[in-house]
């Protein structure tokens, strides 16, 4: 039988952003976040974190979410060329990232890579100690380009560190389909970024079954950046069914984090992200995960 996992990204992005998801956390609506460990708030983050702790209904599990799109780099930047600007702040595109990986000449780019990602979970590590093995994710879904994921894969090996768990970002299409009254709903770059990741994933299934990691379904793609009430609690029903029959964990992803106006600094390099993180739509995310009951998600549990 499949299992429901209520999941919020990008702790740590801001700290009005924090302050959002730690919200989320304390209302007992979130059962896992993901936190950025490269922003300059993190540090500030982390002892949030610390001092609502008590305040916690239940544990909430924590996820790396590695960064290779925005921040600044946690490893030596001029070591770091192909990944980022003078001034230490990522400037690679997914799409860079994903064109590379079918090109020769990658030994560079992968060593950088390497580098980047190590540093990055050793930040998380050591901020949230209780973790003994690692749970991992990413920023824009970057570990799910092939040579990402083979740069991780070779960190957690060189380093004999552990994961449960790395987030499969592949969204089934099947329910969203049976729904014909959303299809206009849903954004169309979103429906290519599917199946884009779809093709990652699927050249990462034999990897994943190797590490013994078990089987899950994410939910958050198609919507990301308007999961709202409405349409969560339309589909909610056949995607936990979907999940139950697979039985696989269903992670619903949120962005329920929003950030100010005057957060936005230099470190959000991306002029398209920068939008997102300002929209509308991740408030209507963090009503959408204050709303939704437990009874509701775990019903297909």
């Amino acid at each position: 039988m499949g299992r429901i996992d209520v999941h919020a990204d990008d702790f740590g992005e801001s700290v009005h952003a924090t302050q959002d998801i730690l919200d989320c956390i304390r209302a007992g609506k979130l059962d896992s976040i993901s936190v950025l460990p490269n922003m300059s708030c993190f540090s500030q983050c982390v002892r949030m974190y610390r001092d609502a702790f008590v305040s916690f209904p239940h544990p909430v599990k924590i996820s790396a979410h590695i960064n290779l799109m925005e921040g600044s780099c946690l490893s030596d930047p001029d070591r770091l060329s192909d990944l980022t600007d003078g001034q230490g702040h990522f400037c690679a595109s997914w799409g860079t990232l994903f064109l590379r990986s079918h090109l020769p000449g990658q030994k560079r780019l992968k060593a950088q890579l390497k580098q980047e990602i190590c540093a990055q979970l050793a930040a998380v590590r050591e901020a949230f100690p209780e973790m003994t093995r690692l749970r991992i994710d990413s920023h824009q879904h970057t570990h799910m380009i092939p040579i990402v994921m083979t740069a991780l894969c070779e960190v957690l090996q060189e380093e004999g560190w552990e994961a449960e768990y790395i987030r499969d970002a592949a969204e089934p299409l099947l329910p969203f389909l049976r729904k014909g009254s959303l299809y206009r709903t849903y954004r169309p770059v979103n429906l290519v970024k599917n199946a884009v990741l779809h093709y990652c994933s699927l050249r990462q299934q034999k990897r994943f079954r190797a590490m013994g990691l078990a089987p899950m379904f994410l939910w958050g793609l198609i919507m990301s950046g308007n999961m709202d009430l409405d349409r969560v609690r339309t589909l909610l029903p056949d995607l936990c069914r979907y999940a139950d029959r697979k039985n696989r964990t269903l992670e619903i992803l949120f962005h329920p984090g929003q950030v100010l106006p005057q957060e936005i600094t230099p470190e959000f390099s991306q002029e398209e992200a920068v939008a997102f993180h300002l929209s509308k739509g991740r408030r209507i995310e963090k009503e959408a995960v204050l709303a939704l009951e437990r009874k509701e998600t775990d019903a297909g549990a």
